[in-house]
Parts: structure tokens; C-alpha cells; sequence
């Protein structure tokens, strides 16, 4: 099974906690999918202790497949 790593940084501010530029690294296994709206919030609820508000668009997010 493939393990795949992605690089998701924020565009723009987030709701009032989350600013431009902050990233996390999310790892899908079993396929080359970018990460959903909810493994976003997951790895970012982690990573910076902070929720974003729910509904936020992956659109809001840069997402780089490692090589």
C-alpha cells in the first residue's frame, strides 16, 4: 500500500485564529487523494490547538504532494 504525504498551507487567514502562511503535513494512505476538508481540520486542530470554522473551504488551502 502507498503512503502518500501533503504539504497544506492556509492562503489567507482562517477565521480569526489560523494566519496565512501556517501549514501542517497530512500522510493518506492507500491513495494519491489531496486530504479532505475534515483531515484539514484535524491536522490543524493538532498541530496549533485551534479550530477553524467548520464549512471552510479546501480552496482556502495551497496543497503540495511530496515527491
Amino acid at each position: 500500500m502507498s503512503a502518500y504525504l501533503w504539504k497544506v498551507t492556509a492562503k489567507r487567514a482562517v477565521g480569526s485564529k489560523l494566519p496565512a502562511g501556517a501549514w501542517v503535513e497530512i500522510v493518506k494512505n492507500g491513495t494519491s487523494a489531496p486530504p479532505n476538508q475534515r483531515e484539514i481540520t484535524q491536522a490543524i486542530e493538532s498541530k496549533y490547538g485551534i479550530k477553524i470554522p467548520n464549512g471552510t473551504p479546501t480552496s482556502c488551502f495551497e496543497m503540495i504532494k511530496a515527491k
